[in-house]
């Protein structure tokens, strides 16, 4: 039955270049189109790999032998579907945009469809893969055999193209169908035995690669919306217009709309756009990683629901005093949905002349702001041109469409952060704040210090942020003045100095020369060249993977929202702080990094201090799970004295001794006191903490203890994974719950006394308990310095590179 609403719908036309007035459309390019590139090159560079191989997996014949098999009845419609993926249908479809008046699309198809033909065949003369006729499987040819190359399937990336390529031009309902029949296109080349199911899928990802490349090359055009038919539809809705007519503002998730009634009531209208960008689920996956984060969590919910939820934000706010406009409409479905209010005459904050947002202006804004916040009404969308002044100089708020009511702290803090970013770029930072802390006070401001970073603000603030960096940088630095804390980009260190670099230098070669040639030269470089290059590749892929955890793990040691990307960077910062300084220039790196995302100074040290208790118990549950599990499967009875023990021991001490010697120099010259006994107070406070049935939580920070421990478990015993596949790729043969079960007591080892952590202490501890455990000298010495490589010199080389970045001003 079709409802009131469907019944009439305005037209939304095709953003193209016809009726909707030709080409007047704005172009929005998407970032997440990018996105969409590098998965589909990511798909394409594992299938790649696989194909290589020459081999045909079994799940794949299995496969290709279902869809190949399937009765010859349905070959005629196969092949009319199939010629969609010709490259005939290239020009054909672009000529067909054409005739439609949609130059735009006609273009878009063109482009991708031909580059999407050419990149095909570049691939598979990379590759060089057999079709399925070159396998041992039996094949069905319902038009004869297929001869040439089969990786990757030009049908399918052609077809993939053109649908990547139509799909902002379409309806919701007809880019289902543009789907569809490119999926149904790579079928049916598995279906005429051409293609195997890998190389149609290496299709589809380099057709919807190269189709979102020409989005964000060219851009998108907006949809347009037909007047006339908003006005019936507010007609047969019970809210006759006489003229609705576009409204003077930006929107970047509706088509905003201005209307008068018969009595002469001027309205604004909104018309929710069904394709915002807050609606694609990897632009929702890149923030939720990022920042932890999703601007509007009801974006994916149906239109109408998402109308309604707008309303009832809007009179929430307005019930508690916030100065809002009266809603009189809200009403929608899935495919479309509006939302009537009161006109309100005036001019946003970003649109008022210069010299008009006085400190008093501000005071009112930010009391409308504290009033929100009484009402725990989250705007999430609070800038700069959500405020609007009436003619009366009375700041109102406006636009609701990403509220959120009985919102958290966090939430309400993001508010205050983004109209203050928002502002910063209109007025000085001096009257920003300061009429900030008048109203919202001390605590207000302070908790949203952790947002004033770019990734936690809305696309359009880091947009007008990145001509004018320096505004956000100043705003920072004029709330930390305020609030009375310290500059989070004060040196830290004084300069090492050159006796203390040459020590921590020559240790380290040292350990690095050392370990190898303890087994000599013949035997070193006879394990690197049995070993698998399957397990090597796991073991870089599970050292990213361990470092996640890692890194997701100490996130949830502090109430601040931080980039899991920043954390993971600032993870190796940390590191190479270490090797020059020890255990100390650690902590005081990874704190920095803390302060500089908003932490307070001992809320910092606390964090660091919880991370380092997870980091102890993680290291018991691994250690005493695997050793008791590979006691129980007979793993751990080959234990043998180890071999080179008396030279291990000496190049271990050497280079160990070095080492240390390095980092007390280091630390001499700076002058700092070492703060290692406070430290390992706090750590057996938050470790008491973390094993209490009931935490203390004094200090307001929600441990999430399950979640930490989750992580940092996962953490240590993927660390222990990379040794394991670390041996198997040099030919080493020990088994994964025995490597895992001594890693964890040395991992328990190096975080009770750090220093023995330091590199070659930790080199030959490790190779004297792989040859304890009866791996061959030489492949444990190649899987030890190939394990330290990937999980802690070329991590602190990199450090090394993103320190400056990093802004860890050292003075090194």
């Amino acid at each position: 039955m079709t409802t009131q609403l469907e019944a009439g719908r305005p037209d939304v036309g095709p953003p193209g270049d016809a009726a909707s007035g030709a080409g007047r459309s704005p172009v929005h390019r998407h970032p997440v189109d990018l996105v969409r590139v590098l998965l589909g090159a990511a798909v394409l560079g594992l299938g790649f790999l696989v194909a290589q191989r020459g081999e045909l997996p079994t799940f794949e014949r299995d496969l290709f032998q279902l869809v190949n098999g399937l009765p010859s009845a349905v070959f005629p419609l196969v092949w009319v579907v199939m010629q969609l993926g010709n490259a005939v249908a290239v020009p054909g479809l672009a000529a067909a945009a054409l005739v439609a008046r949609q130059v735009r699309m006609a273009r878009d198809l063109l482009i991708a469809g031909l580059l999407a033909y050419v990149t095909a065949d570049l691939v598979k003369g990379v590759v060089g893969r057999e079709r399925p006729g070159g396998f041992a499987v039996e094949v069905n040819f319902p038009e004869g055999p297929v001869g040439g190359l089969g990786f990757v399937s030009g049908h399918s990336a052609v077809a993939a193209a053109l649908a990547t390529a139509a799909v902002p031009y379409l309806s919701r309902r007809t880019r289902r169908v543009a789907w569809v029949l490119a999926w149904s296109v790579a079928l049916a080349r598995v279906y005429v035995g051409a293609h195997l199911p890998l190389d149609v899928v290496g299709g589809v990802a380099v057709g919807w690669a190269i189709g979102s490349l020409v989005h964000w090359v060219f851009g998108v055009p907006r949809r347009e919306l037909d007047p006339h038919r908003l006005g019936r539809l507010l007609a047969r809705l019970g809210l006759p217009v006489l003229d609705v007519r576009p409204a003077a503002v930006e929107a970047r998730s509706s088509h905003p709309f201005e209307a008068t009634t018969p009595a002469g009531q001027r309205l604004y209208v909104k018309y929710l756009e069904p394709d915002r960008v807050e609606r694609d689920w990897l632009y929702r996956l890149y923030r939720l990683l990022a920042v932890r984060d999703v601007k509007d969590a009801d974006a994916v919910a149906p239109l109408g629901q998402q109308a309604e939820h707008e309303a009832v934000a809007a009179m929430t706010a307005r019930e508690r005093g916030v100065r809002t406009p009266r809603i009189l409409l809200a009403r929608g479905d899935d495919r479309g949905a509006l939302v009537v209010q009161e006109f309100l005459p005036g001019q946003s904050l970003d649109r008022l002349p210069p010299g008009a947002l006085t400190p008093a202006l501000l005071a009112g804004v930010w009391e409308q702001v504290g009033r929100l916040r009484q009402a725990r009404v989250a705007h999430h969308d609070l800038v700069a041109r959500s405020i609007v002044v009436d003619d009366g100089g009375r700041p109102w708020v406006v636009d609701f469409g990403n509220a959120l009511t009985g919102a958290s702290d966090d939430a309400l803090a993001g508010d205050v952060a983004e109209l203050m970013a928002s502002l910063v770029l209109l007025v000085e930072p001096g009257p920003v704040v300061g009429t900030a802390l008048d109203r919202l006070g001390r605590d207000a401001v302070a908790a949203a210090l952790p947002a004033l970073a770019p990734l936690s603000l809305s696309s359009p603030t880091r947009a007008l942020l990145r001509s004018r960096p320096e505004r956000l940088a100043a705003l920072r630095a004029e709330v930390r003045a305020r609030l009375g804390l310290p500059d989070p980009d004060r040196p830290e260190f004084a300069p090492a100095g050159w006796p203390a670099r040459a020590a921590v230098t020559v240790g380290s070669i040292g350990v690095l020369v050392g370990v190898p040639l303890l087994a000599g030269a013949g035997p070193m470089a006879e394990a690197v060249g049995r070993g698998g290059w399957r397990w090597l590749g796991a073991a870089v892929a599970l050292a990213v993977l361990a470092r996640t955890a890692m890194a997701a793990g100490a996130l949830l040691t502090v109430e601040r929202r931080i980039a899991l990307g920043r954390t993971y960077g600032a993870g190796m910062v940390a590191d190479s702080a270490g090797l020059l300084r020890g255990r100390d220039g650690w902590r005081r790196a990874a704190a920095r990094f803390l302060e500089r995302a908003g932490v307070l100074p001992d809320a910092a040290t606390a964090a660091l201090a919880r991370f380092t208790a997870g980091a102890v118990v993680s290291a018991v549950v691994v250690a005493a799970v695997t050793l008791v599990l590979a006691a129980v499967d007979g793993r751990l009875t080959g234990w043998r004295t180890p071999e080179a023990l008396v030279p291990a021991v000496v190049v271990g001490l050497g280079a160990w001794g070095l080492v240390l010697a390095g980092q007390w120099l280091a630390l001499r010259r700076s002058g700092a006191a070492p703060v290692r006994t406070e430290f390992r107070g706090d750590v057996a406070r938050a470790l008491r903490d973390l094993l209490a049935v009931r935490p203390s939580g004094s200090d307001g920070v929600p441990r999430r203890r399950g979640a930490q421990l989750a992580w940092t478990v996962t953490g240590v015993f993927l660390e222990a994974a990379v040794l394991a596949a670390a041996l198997h790729s040099v030919g080493g043969e020990v088994a994964l719950l025995a490597t895992a079960g001594v890693y964890g007591v040395l991992h328990l080892l190096w975080s009770v006394v750090p220093a023995t952590a330091a590199p070659g202490a930790a080199e030959v501890a490790l190779l004297l308990a792989l040859t304890a455990l009866a791996a061959p000298l030489g492949a444990a010495c190649a899987a030890v310095v190939l394990f330290r490589l990937l999980t802690f010199w070329l991590p602190a080389a990199t450090g090394a590179g993103l320190t400056t970045r990093f802004e860890h001003r050292s003075a090194l």
